[in-house]
């Protein structure tokens, strides 16, 4: 019996020495492929079974954990942790330990690194594990508490923070008065096109010192932009104009044909200086601007997109540069742990159509010597009318109104050619239909209708053809000679010395048959 008592005890004492040394399997999923973490062990665990789990302090961090729960006893410490019992206390306890680590001087090491998003083997403890270098972009660096104790594989999953940017262009039908904000719109060429951006801010902007934050908004060759952009803070319903604080320069890539403007600033210095408003991770920056849609412009379903991303500090745990006044940005010093985070491009499109006039006779042929004016219907809250597009277009046989977007038009001959009369003005329609649950949208359709809101672009004897993939609607215009009017000394007076003859040689005939008659009586 003492003998199998001595096992047994030994057995034990086996068991808990390979619970003591459990090695734990940790994997990292929510962040993006590349990203690398690190690993660091603030307390030590020993793990008794049954729920039973012992901490001590890991000396590397004692002095950092015990700055920060103001404790000095391991037991005190672990008190003040199981108190921030909610996500809010938790991430506050995470971020500060994380910043005395990255403050420390000299550097403190990590006690594991991962491998593609694994820690393979890592001792039983209470860990604080932070993303080091981000694999995307896109991706801020994020903080993750996890105590590993009585675990041999364990899965976690990042809190992504990732500021966001959103653009509209303003969709306006000037025949109707409607208007709304969305990702696509046609309009016509020569028009200002409205646009606004929207880009949102880290969960942790509170934690930065300095926040660099910035704007790139490239247009093709058929937009112009105006140099207007104005940059806003909004808060809730509140807009307070913050341009003055932005450097705001013209930018072009020669490569890909592109250009348009760059609005770039230190939201924390801006945040110093204005009394009148606060920034906090709530607020959102805000830049409106338009841009001319010029002769360049791209007709039908390819459209004129322009792109836009933010660029923003994406580490609360490094001191960066990020003033305006300064070229510096985060990471140009060549660190991997400082560059700005930058979000995936978001594309609107400006789309707009060519308008074709064929003018032919009554057979089909080609006619020279007429002109055409186009007009457009007008509504606004004021007032409503027909609006003259453009010059007339003459000397030729086909003319192009070019740029033309949604809305009603009217199309009337102003120069008849010689010995043919006047066409009936001829009052239309455009539509542009688009498919709106892809992104960006594409046009879909073009299609044209009459005032009673019949489709006469459809069908064999459809007035206009309407072709998508040009982004084109034509219409053949037919002329009719004029009828002939008689002129003197002309047939029309001969036709009348002819007509008196036959009446005279008439009433002869009669006259002489009449005179056999009564003869023969």
């Amino acid at each position: 019996m003492k003998k199998l008592f001595t096992i047994l005890l030994a057995l034990a004492l086996l068991v808990s020495l390979c619970s003591v040394a459990m090695a734990t399997k940790i994997t990292v999923e929510g962040g993006a492929n590349g990203s690398v973490y690190s690993a660091y062990k603030l307390l030590n665990a020993t793990d008794g079974g049954s729920g039973k789990i012992a901490y001590t302090f890991n000396e590397k961090y004692t002095a950092i954990l015990q700055a920060i729960t103001g404790k000095t006893e391991i037991n005190e410490v672990v008190d003040y942790i199981l108190s921030k019992d909610n996500d809010a206390g938790i991430r506050e306890f995470a971020d500060a330990v994380y910043q005395q680590i990255a403050d420390a001087v000299p550097a403190i090491e990590a006690d594991y690194v991962s491998e593609d998003g694994v820690f393979a083997d890592v001792a039983q403890g209470y860990y604080l594990i932070a993303e080091t270098e981000v694999g995307d972009p896109s991706d801020t660096f994020s903080l993750v508490m996890l105590k590993t104790a009585g675990q041999d594989d364990i899965t976690v999953f990042t809190k992504e923070d990732k500021p966001t940017v959103v653009k509209k262009v303003l969709e306006k039908n000037d025949s109707t008065n409607f208007s709304e904000w969305g990702d696509s719109a046609d309009h016509d060429i020569g028009d200002n096109v409205e646009y606004y951006i929207r880009g949102t801010l880290s969960s942790k902007y509170a934690l930065y010192d300095s926040y660099y934050y910035s704007f790139t908004d490239e247009m093709v060759k058929g937009l112009t932009y105006n140099e207007d952009a104005k940059v806003y803070v909004v808060n809730g319903e509140n807009e307070y104009e913050v341009t003055e604080y932005f450097q705001i320069k013209l930018i072009s890539n020669d490569e890909t044909e592109l250009a348009g403007f760059m609005a770039e600033g230190n939201l924390k210095e801006i945040d110093a200086v204005c009394e009148e408003f606060e920034i906090t991770a709530d607020s959102v920056i805000m830049v409106k601007y338009t841009a001319l849609l010029n002769e360049n412009a791209v007709k039908g379903p390819q459209g004129n997109p322009n792109y836009v991303y933010l660029e923003y500090e994406a580490n609360p745990y490094l001191e960066a540069d990020g003033e305006i006044d300064t070229t510096d940005r985060p990471g140009d010093d060549g660190s991997t742990k400082d560059k700005p985070g930058k979000t995936p491009i978001d594309i609107n499109i400006v789309f707009t159509i060519d308008s074709v006039v064929n003018k032919v006779d009554k057979d089909g042929n080609a006619l020279e010597g007429a002109g055409f004016t186009l007009y457009k219907w007008i509504k606004t809250d004021d007032a409503e009318g027909w609006e003259q597009i453009g010059d007339e277009r003459s000397g030729a046989t086909t003319f192009v109104f070019e740029g033309l977007d949604s809305g009603i038009y009217k199309l009337v001959e102003t120069t008849i050619p010689a010995g043919y009369n006047e066409c009936k003005p001829v009052e239309f329609e455009v539509a542009c239909e688009y498919n709106k649950d892809v992104d960006p949208h594409t046009m879909t359709a073009l299609k044209v209708y009459d005032r009673e809101g019949n489709d006469i672009s459809t069908g064999d004897d459809a007035m206009f053809n309407a072709t998508l993939e040009l982004g084109q609607i034509s219409a053949n215009i037919v002329n009719l000679t004029g009828v002939e009017l008689p002129e003197t000394g002309g047939i029309g007076t001969t036709i009348f010395y002819i007509v008196g003859a036959v009446l005279a040689l008439g009433a002869i005939v009669l006259l002489v048959a009449m005179k056999r008659m009564k003869a023969e009586e």
